[in-house]
Parts: C-alpha cells; structure tokens; sequence
C-alpha cells in the first residue's frame, strides 16, 4: 500500500511527468535549489532550539547563527544552483541568518516548556478513511500542547513573498498534520495552524472546522485515485521549471534550460543588517558522540547527527 504525503500529491498537480520521473522511474538528479538549501539549514537551527529549549535560551542568538553557518558550510556542495540570474549563494545565506535572527527576537525567550512540545520535525502518519485504504504521511516542524485540550501546529516558511489574503485557507498541508494530531490525541478540543513566514517576520494562525477537515480528506482521496488511475503523465510546462530536477530530460524543453525571472529586475534592495556578533564568536562545536537526539525529530543525513549548542 503506497503512503502519500502532501509534496507528493503537489508534485503530481505541478506537472505529471515529473512526478513520474520522482515516485515511478525513481530518477535521483542530485540537483537541489539554493531555495530548498537554505530552508532546510534555516529548519535544522530551529529544530535544535526547540529540541533543547534549555540550552538554546543559555547559549543565545549568536550561538544559532554560529550553528546556521556551520551547517551551511558543511552541506553546501556544487549540486546546489542558484537559479535566479541575478542572485548569488551568499544572498541566500544572509537571508537564511536574517530569518533565524528575526524570529530570535520576535519570540525569544520562547514561551513554551519542553515537557509541552509533542515534538519537532515530527513524523506523522494519518488515515484519510475509516478502511485504512487511503494513508498520508508527513514531517512537522514542530507540534506543541498550548493549553490543556489544545494543540498548536507551527510551520516555518522562508519562502520570499507572502501568501495572498485568503489563500491559507485552501492550504492542505497543514489541516493533514491536525487530521494525523486528532487521531492521535482523540480528547483534543482545538488545533490551532500558525504558519511562520521568517522573511517577513509576519506570522497567520487560522483553525478548521470538522467539516473542513472532511473536505480535505475528500479531496486527497479523489487525487490519490486519479493518480493511481493514471497511465499517462504529461509534461506540463509552469514557473516552476526553472526549479525542476528533471529540466535536461523533459521533452517539453527539448535540452533547452528553462530561464528564471530575475528576482529583482529594478535592482537588489538594500539588505537590512544583521545585529553584530560578539567579537569571537565561532561556529559551534561538534557534540560527542553520546549526545542525545532530540526527542520527535527525523534521523540525519549521511553525515551523522547535527551539532547542538
């Protein structure tokens, strides 16, 4: 039995071929944008301060963005691309610092408990339907219990542009992380979906109602058959081609690269400075071996496990 995640079904929406070349044909590029890159950096800081709230308060903002730099220079290889022609990979470094600072400060000293977060990067698992037949799975960044009855689901966005107003409310993937929370903790009386987007320091907190969630699983389950009904998996062309693993292989590009708007075609606005370090300030060390992993998160790469403060 396939277990589907919400990146998966939107790989499928975003163009059928692709989603061939990913989940059918197994194809690995190894291409990864500067984008996804620096996301996935900027998640890895935030996961480590709320896996170890007690320390990441003790060892401050600089400590995290001492960590942020490691990481990135640990991971950063030439399989990364910056596909915007008029950036370069140290703008998305800066922009990544700049988001780990701006919710330092927006939300230090992080009024939360340890013994109250449920977990971060949390694997969730759901059923869309009463058989079983139809499952989803994904990752949290971070799933907390606000108040007795009520829980929280938090998700990081380093995404440039804000949502358009009323645009979260047709957002799937979130209302899929409360389905998988309530079947797990079933006496939850609320959920509450508080997206984060860390390069405007902007913050969205919205719920659903039950009928809400069972539109959800509706639509899942109709786009889950029409995947497994389908036998043809047409290319279709978008602005995401620039960003697709797959551009030297797809026949609507015939070998030809697709080409990203700059990102910026009046000129780079003037970037907003990142508080100064301390003199000294270095990145943080490796942990011995016997630190322990947070409790609730994913496994790490190849490279071992993730330095901590």
């Amino acid at each position: 039995m396939t277990v589907y995640s919400h990146s998966r079904l939107s790989s499928f929406e975003n163009c059928p071929l692709q989603y061939r070349y990913r989940y059918v044909d197994r194809i690995r590029t190894g291409f990864e944008s500067i984008e996804a890159f620096m996301g996935k950096r900027v998640h890895e800081v935030l996961e480590h301060v709320y896996g170890d709230l007690p320390r990441a308060r003790a060892a401050g903002m600089h400590a995290a963005l001492d960590l942020y730099d490691s990481l990135w220079s640990r991971h950063l290889t030439p399989a990364v691309k910056v596909v915007r022609p008029d950036l370069d990979t140290e703008y998305y470094r800066s922009v990544g610092a700049r988001c780990i600072a701006g919710y330092w400060e927006k939300h230090f000293p992080f009024p939360i408990e340890p013994d109250r977060i449920i977990g971060v990067e949390l694997k969730v698992e759901l059923k869309l339907d009463d058989a079983g037949r139809f499952r989803m799975m994904g990752f949290v960044d971070r799933a907390q219990h606000a108040e007795p009855g009520i829980i929280e689901i938090h998700d990081y966005k380093t995404t440039a542009t804000l949502p358009k107003e009323g645009s979260l409310r047709y957002d799937r993937q979130l209302p899929l992380y409360e389905i998988a929370l309530r079947q797990r903790f079933p006496q939850t009386k609320e959920v509450r979906l508080i997206w984060h987007f860390l390069a405007h320091r902007a913050e969205a907190v919205e719920t659903r109602t039950p009928q809400d969630l069972d539109q959800v699983k509706r639509k899942c389950i109709s786009l889950i058959q029409t995947v497994e009904g389908a036998r043809d998996f047409p290319a279709k062309k978008g602005p995401l081609c620039s960003w697709c693993d797959y551009q030297e292989m797809c026949p609507e590009w015939k070998g030809v690269k697709p080409v990203a708007p700059p990102a910026f075609p009046n000129g780079r606005p003037a970037e907003i400075p990142l508080p100064p370090r301390p003199q000294g300030s270095a990145a943080a060390p490796e942990p011995p071996a016997s630190a322990p992993k947070p409790r609730g998160t994913k496994a790490a790469g190849p490279t071992g496990q993730l330095p901590l403060f």
